[in-house]
Parts: C-alpha cells; structure tokens; sequence
C-alpha cells in the first residue's frame, strides 16, 4: 500500500469519526430540547413540560399529540383539550395582531372544547436567554397591523404581578388555597409565581387564590370552557419532580380524552413543504432515482468519454497519410505506368490456376488488344482505356 492510499484511507477514516461526532453532538442536544423555547412539551430541562406529555402519553384511552400547524387547522372534536402553556404574561393583556389565533380558540371552546391557557412562570425581565429576551422586545415594538382586542379584553380577564409578602421565605412558598367547593381538588397548592389573575369577575368561577388574588379561573363558553392559569409552574418539568399535583393536572383536563399540546404560540411551526410530501407518500426511491440521474447527467456533460480532438498539429510536423494514399504511393513506386496493363494481365492469368473460368478465346482477344497497347510509343499509351477494354472482354457476364 503507498503512501498515498494510506493518507486517503487515514483522511476517510477522520471525515467518518468528525461526522459521527457532529451527530452525536446534535443528538445531545436536541435530546435535551434547550434549543426549543421555555414551557415546550419537547424541553426535558426544569423549565419545560416534556414529562407532562410523557406522563400523560402512557395513560389508556388518553391521546396525546402536539400541534404545529396554524391553530386554525385545528378542528375542535368532543372531548379535547388544548393545552396553551407558556403564553407571556406581559404580552398577553396587549393589543395584538393574532386574531387568527385568540379566534381560533374561541372557536375551539364553542365547538365543546376545554381550552387551558398558563401564563409564562419565567418573566421576560428575569430570562437567562439573552435573545429570547430581545426577540421579546422587538415583538413587542412591531406595530400591530391593526387595533385588534386581545384574549384579556374578549374573555375578560387580566394578569399583573401581586405584591411581595415578608412573610413568605424559601422554606416555605406561598400557598394556593382552593376556593370553589370543586369535589377532587387539593387544597392547597404551591405556588411561587408572582402573577396574579384581575378582572375575572363576569362570568369567572375561581379554583385557587394566592394571598387573596385569584391565580386559576375558569368560566363556560358556549358548549366548551376556557381554564386560565397564572402560572404553567405545576406543568413545568421541575414541579412534576418536586411537587406532583395529579389531582390538579386531572381536574384541568376534566373528561378529555384528546389532549394536545400547542406549540405554534411558542413559534414552533411546521409547513408541509416538499421533503415532507416525500416522505408522506413513500417517494424516496423515486427521488434517488432522479439524483442518480441527475449525476449521471453531470458526469456526462463534465467527463468526456471519448478523447478530445487533437489541436493544430506544430509546424514542424509530418502530416500522415491514410491507407488509400499509401496504397497509391506503393504503386506509383513498384509499378510504371507504361507497363501497368501487362503487369495486371500477367497476375490475372496467375490467378486462374488449373480450372480457368474464362475460355481461351476470350484470353486471346484480350491478349490482342494489350499487344496493340503495347506497341504503341509511350506517349500515346492510354492505360486507363485498355485496362477497361481487357476487363470487359475478360468478364463472363457482359462479353458474350
């Protein structure tokens, strides 16, 4: 093996180890889900609600799927629940430009669905994300394409930070008590957030008050209901390690047997494009065969198969000659042209052996008119003619 195989096959074997390594970098990632926004369903970090979706996956009768397309494909059905975790609290009383979206689930809780909306536990003040907060910031200085009523002003509600108390410490967190004489509820939960729900007076039926402000409300809307929720901290990864509350959890989802995770508010969206009609209806065989194609196509058009034509031969050179010129130039230097016609008549009767298929009487006339050939001088000798002459004497088929 040379040297340089063994530097190609040295270079081969790197190029694998780094690509593996870049996988498996990724897979790390993506496994871990910090790239996806806080309250996701696909963050398995403290701040995200990756084990909620897990947990309630594994339960039976109870389908779980995460919903990534515009909220207005979403078509309500009986017995859904559309988990809304994660809303900003600071941007949720705004004026916004989403009517697509605070519509649709309007149109969700009409049609008989139980619509949870759980305000953001992290500030956008208190990010550790520097560009989540500054993505935070520009959203909020694009002008709205219109003055459309947010989700607060349609259902009548709001969200503001509640006052710090003194008497509450890390040891021991403020407390949600229950309110609403609701059979199955705990009665109290923790609650360390400190958003607060206002206005929910219309309508509202309060679940739990921290320090005397509402933080969980609910009210009907039309054949479906609207949960809201001060805080997504008790769906968060951290409170179901720490503090699990299923009888919570249960009582926010009621007698749903569908339960879906919105994801599209977070801006996680998903557009079906080409790759994923591919995948759809099986085309991927179909589509190697069009790049197969497709690089035989270009190796054509870049390597020649056939050699390329000889440039312009020097000046010095010796032109060749092909096989006709040869042909003449040996004939013109092994035989006279005064005598050419006797030299084709001598080889002719050579080459008629023992069985001649041409009568003596015809050899004769030939032989005649190549004696008067002959005598004549040689200026006045026509080779041409008399070789035509003795040819149609001698051929069977046109002298009789």
């Amino acid at each position: 093996m040379t040297s340089r195989v063994l530097q190609r096959c040295l270079l081969a074997a790197l190029a694998v180890l780094l690509a593996a390594g870049l996988y498996r970098i990724f897979e790390l990632r993506f496994a871990a889900g910090d790239i996806f926004p806080p309250s996701s369903s696909r963050r398995t970090d403290p701040i995200g609600s990756r084990a909620l979706f897990d947990a309630l996956a594994r339960q039976p009768g109870l389908r779980v799927s995460r919903n990534l397309l515009p909220l207005p494909r979403l078509q309500h059905r009986p017995g859904l629940a559309l988990l809304v975790l994660g809303v900003a609290p600071e941007n949720i009383g705004e004026p916004s430009d989403a009517t697509d979206f605070n519509s649709s689930l309007l149109r969700l809780a009409q049609g008989g669905a139980r619509v949870v909306l759980a305000a953001q536990h992290e500030s956008s003040a208190l990010a550790t994300n520097a560009l989540r907060q500054g993505i935070r910031s520009l959203a909020r200085t694009v002008p709205a394409k219109g003055p459309q009523p947010s989700l607060c002003d349609t259902l009548g509600f709001g969200l503001a930070q509640g006052a710090p108390s003194t008497s509450n410490t890390a040891a021991s967190p403020p407390l949600a008590r229950r309110r609403a004489a609701s059979p199955g509820l705990p009665d109290d939960l923790p609650w360390p957030s400190p958003w607060r729900i206002t206005g929910a007076t219309n309508g509202w039926t309060v679940l739990y008050e921290a320090e005397g402000q509402p933080v969980v409300v609910q009210r009907a809307w039309d054949q479906g209901s609207v949960v809201v929720v001060a805080s997504d901290y008790l769906l968060s990864n951290e409170a179901l390690r720490r503090v699990p509350q299923p009888a919570f959890i249960a009582a926010l989802l009621s007698d749903a047997t569908q339960v879906v995770f919105d994801e599209t508010h977070l801006g996680l969206t998903f557009e079906p494009g080409m790759a994923s009609l591919v995948r759809r209806y099986q085309l991927g065989g179909a589509v190697a065969g069009l790049a197969v194609l497709a690089g035989l196509y270009l190796w054509r058009n870049l390597a020649r198969f056939n050699p390329p034509p000889p440039g312009p031969p020097p000046d010095d050179a010796l032109a060749g000659r092909g096989t006709a010129e040869a042909f003449r130039a040996l004939l013109r230097r092994a035989a006279r042209p005064e005598t050419l016609v006797a030299e084709c008549m001598e080889r002719w009767r050579d080459s008629q052996g023992r069985h001649p298929r041409v009568g003596p009487r015809r050899v004769a006339e030939a032989q005649d008119v190549l004696d008067i050939e002959m005598e004549r001088p040689p200026k006045e000798r026509n080779p041409v003619q008399a070789y035509r002459r003795i040819a149609a004497i001698l051929h069977h088929r046109t002298h009789r």
